[in-house]
């Protein structure tokens, strides 16, 4: 029995991402509808409930969350399990009002065409309703995925972990341990910020597609860099950068790496984001 009421609890929790965006809809359907017309405000003289458009409002929130939710998994699994940025969440928030506007412009000129026949078409009606849905939904995809897409980010830049087996031996390895992750005679180290060493049997490239790139920056062929392991940037000659590396690590001088210019300027945009 007490496992059935767990259960329950955490389905209608509001951390759930249905429950909470369902009482969103809901909330929202009925505010608003009280606000479309006069006689809706309920201090009206003639105030009458607006179920009926609650009720469409609810169903085109409900079909709404559907798609967003479909969306947002596949941002999350391509893009959002690696990087979050201004690029991304913009396509995702474009590409999720266009499969919006898909479905509102089948509605119009098929269920609308249907019940008002063709000679109701009009591209003045058509733009400003569309205008109004985009809109609307811009705000409601925004307080649909906020909490979610913030609960990624705090993800990806601090709480990933790393799987080490070398030689029958399983460590974990977490992100906020890690300063850098090096290449030398194709063996491949994480040097973590006590100073220590962990080898694994890892290649840079495979390294590069497990980690978090909010996190980590792939400095070259040899390097991928956590921004805490940044002691000192320098500008030398032909446009690179001198980056001195912490910690230095047992039995060997301190990293000393040089980023080519063509990599100067993203580098600096993710050392910049970093802090």
């Amino acid at each position: 029995m007490k496992a059935i009421i767990n259960s329950f609890k955490n389905h209608i929790s509001f951390s759930n991402f249905w429950v909470r965006n369902s009482f969103i809809v809901v909330l929202l359907s009925i505010i608003l509808n009280h606000l479309t017309e006069p006689e809706n405000f309920p201090l009206h003289r003639d105030y009458k409930f607006p179920l009926f458009p609650i009720v469409v409002s609810i169903i085109a929130g409900g079909v709404v969350i559907i798609i967003v939710k479909f969306n947002f998994n596949y941002f999350k699994d391509k893009y959002f399990s690696k990087k979050i940025n201004r690029q991304i969440l913009l396509r995702f928030l474009f590409s999720t009002l266009g499969y919006i506007t898909i479905l509102y412009l089948s509605l119009y000129y098929g269920l609308n065409g249907l019940i008002n026949g063709i000679e109701s078409y009009s591209i003045y009606h058509l733009l400003t309703g569309l205008s109004v849905t985009l809109l609307m939904n811009t705000l409601l995809i925004t307080i649909l995925t906020a909490p979610d897409i913030y609960k990624l980010h705090k993800l990806i830049s601090i709480k990933g972990t790393f799987k080490v087996q070398q030689g029958g031996k399983t460590s974990l390895v977490k992100y906020p341990e890690i300063a850098f992750i090096y290449s030398e005679n194709k063996i491949v180290s994480i040097a973590k910020t006590d100073g220590t060493t962990i080898i694994t049997n890892f290649t840079l490239n495979e390294v590069e597609r497990k980690i978090s790139e909010q996190s980590f920056f792939r400095a070259n062929r040899q390097i991928i860099l956590h921004a805490r392991s940044i002691e000192q940037v320098q500008s030398i000659e032909n446009g690179k950068l001198s980056v001195l590396l912490k910690p230095t690590i047992s039995d060997k001088k301190a990293f000393l790496i040089t980023i080519s210019r063509y990599k100067k300027q993203e580098f600096m945009n993710w050392f910049n984001r970093s802090y």
